[in-house]
């Protein structure tokens, strides 16, 4: 039987491809954003996931048409690039709202629907980040707002492992999306970037938004039944390498 999954920001980069995996799965796959999936297949619904009001909206237009949830993956998120000093207000504010205050809100408002008797296996993947766990320079407020998510991942499986809901986040490294192209695009000799950022990781390659999707996927289902709370690191490797000096 196919399950209800809610992807928000499932709209491009690693979003697009964790719908697709379910897709593929033969799933139902709602897309909560803000602008429309490129697969018509999916059931689009536009979504402020930083706003109560639209949360609130979406969950009852889940409610409305299927009634239950079986999945929700909370992927949406954004950053900006800035010294600490050179951060504004506002945008702290924005990151902290789109990438924390999302996870919370559509948490909370589709714990109800994953409680309902129709869920089965209920699930909740949240996407957090290498940068939660490490730090990259001018991204204090991604690395906060990150390590905020895996936090937040660890209460949600505490309170409601009881109910038989699952809660685990992903924490992706380098991931090839067009983002992170545009901002190698940016040093002239590009072969020379690609190949020190490559280096950086033991499997030999940068990461691809499918091999998140894989992760998410597997981490919806009965096969990992027995894992909750956690973070599971997808980086190729990356944390795992000790630094050495040039000798």
């Amino acid at each position: 039987m196919p399950r209800i999954v809610l992807v928000t920001g499932g709209a491009q980069n690693i979003g697009a491809a964790i719908t697709m995996r379910f897709g593929q799965a033969g799933d139902t796959v709602i897309c909560a954003d803000l602008n429309p999936p490129q697969d018509d297949s999916l059931r689009f619904i536009a979504t402020d996931v930083s706003s109560e009001s639209s949360v609130q909206a979406l969950m009852e237009q889940v409610t409305s048409e299927f009634g239950h949830l079986d999945v929700l993956v909370n992927n949406a998120g954004i950053s900006i690039e800035a010294s600490i000093a050179d951060t504004a207000l506002e945008d702290w504010d924005r990151v902290m709202a789109v990438n924390v205050r999302s996870t919370f809100l559509l948490t909370k408002y589709a714990l109800p629907l994953m409680q309902n008797n129709e869920a089965k296996d209920p699930a909740i993947v949240n996407i957090s980040s290498i940068e939660g766990l490490g730090a990259n320079p001018l991204h204090s407020a991604y690395a906060a707002s990150k390590a905020a998510v895996a936090a937040f991942t660890h209460n949600t499986a505490l309170e409601y492992g009881a109910y038989g809901i699952r809660c685990n986040a992903i924490a992706p490294g380098w991931i090839n999306t067009p983002f992170n192209d545009q901002l190698l695009a940016q040093y002239p000799n590009r072969d020379a970037v690609d190949r020190a950022i490559k280096a950086l990781h033991p499997v030999g390659r940068l990461g691809t938004p499918a091999d998140v999707a894989e992760t998410a996927f597997w981490l919806a289902s009965p096969a990992s039944g027995f894992i909750s709370g956690q973070e599971i690191i997808v980086d190729g490797g990356r944390l795992a390498r000790l630094p050495l000096p040039a000798l």
